[in-house]
């Protein structure tokens, strides 16, 4: 197939993303709201200063979900943390004060208390693993291991608290059963959260494998477990062995009470000042939430040791204390986390906004690329196409003409070209008006069309006249059966409208190489004047071109 110079690639480009379409130098019009020279890069960039000046507005933490990120805490975060921590200390000096004043037994607060702190740090080990499983960070999970002992341990502490669910005496152990088991909450759980930010400031920067996070998963829910286990067999089995805390009235027996506790608060005291430290340096949520925890937890230790049997104002206020320690986390992720999340969820608002309005640029931009295609393609057919038959004309004959010689040559075979001349289509069109004879020339150009091959070009060069150029052919004769062709297809009578005509054709036919070699304007030339002895043979034939201006018949 001869190709056509005149088609060229379309302007607009795919778009991938914000900066390809910022590269973009496709104009929008004036009439939809922006100036008639202004890029649409103009318009993105705009977009991306919005964005921009919205997420400078705010602390960059807000954007950020995680709560160990450094600098996820805010001003309010801090000052919250510090003020609650404070009212929690304050209050354990209160109760050390007055914390021997004797009140009602009422062993069944002990239920509530167990109950609450089972259910609260549940949840809250449950969340602290879903964090892991999110960040893959190994230090949510030893957290959450710590959070889950604290649930787990509730169950051997309420079966062994005397009077918590029988009317007297316990389900498991002794009466030193329940002692115990305070204590070894008391002193386990702060070694897991020690545990835990050691981890974190070691691997602070590290994500877990996805491999091996169900086996850490399953380690953080089984340690706690086999930790729990172990402290129900000492307290049922062997608690004949373990040195007695308390005597039969329930206040504390020598300095073995006092030790356990000491211990138990030394390591809680460690885990606070480690959880302040990384806290106040890093500005972390995570942090300066656990520390208040911390707070509370040792909140609970000062006011037992301090009490002097079960059932006074600071035993009381120690459970109470306890439930404080395990609520601080949790409100932490219903507050803050939901908090950061709000904000997470703003920010793919403006997203989805931006992005919306990013999706009508690129559409009002593939519109106005399709408006300048139809305009291109429609100046492509003007400047190359006849208006009224869509053939080819003079301008695209040319090079397709040139085209066709340069391939003869290449290849050294022949062409040839039919000058195609309607007879007496002036009377027609003079005595039937002119839209009979632009309907004639439309037919007369469809069935000289359908009497040549698709590697011809068949042309109007104007008014009544057509040209064919026959881009291969081996004999002379090819083109005189041509010509003979399409004289049979003229000359067949044309119904427009309601009335038959007939019309007829004289061809003149010019030979390359044999006519001329170099200049396709002279083979034209050449053609024509074959025409017209055709014209002057009687018309309805065709003439072949020789040198000499010697015509032969077909």
């Amino acid at each position: 197939m001869i190709t056509d110079p005149s088609r060229r690639q379309a302007a607009a480009s795919d778009v991938s993303g914000c900066d390809e379409v910022g590269r973009i130098a496709t104009r929008r019009p004036a009439d939809r709201g922006f100036g008639p020279t202004e890029p649409l890069s103009h318009v993105l960039i705009a977009e991306r200063k919005a964005i921009a000046g919205r997420s400078q507005a705010d602390p960059p933490n807000q954007w950020d979900v995680a709560l160990e990120q450094p600098g996820s805490a805010t001003a309010s975060t801090l000052r919250n943390s510090v003020g609650f921590a404070l009212a929690i200390l304050l209050s354990a000096g209160a109760v050390m004060a007055v914390g021997r004043i004797q009140l009602a037994a009422f062993p069944q607060f002990t239920t509530f208390q167990t109950a609450f702190v089972f259910v609260v740090d549940a949840i809250t080990g449950w969340m602290l693993l879903g964090q892991f499983h999110y960040r893959r960070r190994p230090s949510y999970a030893a957290l959450a291991s710590a959070y889950l002992f604290n649930a787990m341990v509730m169950v051997p502490f309420l079966l062994s608290f005397p009077g918590a669910l029988q009317a007297t005496g316990s389900v498991i152990g002794s009466g030193q059963s329940s002692i115990w088991v305070w204590h070894a909450w008391h002193l386990i759980f702060p070694v897991l959260v020690i545990l835990a930010l050691i981890i974190e400031y070691r691997f602070a920067n590290i994500e877990m494998p996805d491999r091996n996070i169900i086996a850490v998963t399953a380690a953080a829910i089984g340690v706690p477990l086999a930790l729990v286990a172990v402290i129900t067999a000492v307290v049922t089995e062997t608690h004949d062995l373990l040195p007695p805390l308390i005597d039969d009235a329930r206040r504390p027996v020598g300095p073995n009470f006092y030790i356990a506790g000491g211990v138990v608060a030394a390591l809680t005291t460690v885990a606070l000042l480690i959880s302040c430290v990384r806290g106040w340096r890093r500005l972390t949520i995570l942090h300066l939430w656990l520390a208040v925890a911390l707070a509370a937890f040792l909140a609970d230790i000062a006011a037992s040791l301090s009490a002097t049997g079960r059932y006074t104002l600071g035993w009381y206020l120690g459970r109470v204390e306890s439930m404080i320690a395990g609520s601080v986390l949790l409100l932490l992720f219903v507050r803050d986390l939901n908090r950061l999340y709000q904000r997470l969820a703003g920010l793919m608002r403006d997203l989805s906004s931006a992005n919306a309005r990013l999706l009508a640029v690129v559409a009002e931009k593939d519109a106005v690329v399709s408006d300048l295609q139809r305009s291109e393609e429609k100046v492509r057919q003007l400047a190359y196409y006849d208006t009224l038959t869509n053939l080819p004309n003079r301008r695209l004959l040319l090079d397709r003409l040139a085209q066709a010689v340069a391939q003869a040559r290449r290849h050294d075979h022949s062409m040839a070209i039919m000058f195609v001349d309607l007879d007496r289509f002036k009377e027609i069109n003079d005595a039937l008006g002119h839209d009979v004879g632009d309907a004639l020339l439309s037919q007369v150009a469809a069935r000289l069309t359908g009497c040549v091959r698709s590697s011809d070009t068949v042309s109007r060069s104007g008014g009544d006249e057509f040209i064919v150029v026959l881009a291969e052919i081996a004999h002379p004769h090819d083109a005189a059966r041509v010509a003979e062709k399409v004289i049979r297809a003229i000359d067949a009578p044309v119904g427009i409208g309601d009335q038959w005509l007939q019309v007829t054709a004289s061809i003149g036919i010019a030979i390359y190489p044999d006519d001329d070699r170099d200049d396709v304007r002279e083979l034209l030339k050449k053609a024509d004047q074959a025409m017209y002895v055709a014209k002057r043979a009687g018309r309805n034939t065709y003439r072949f071109y020789s040198d000499g201006a010697q015509l032969r018949v077909g």
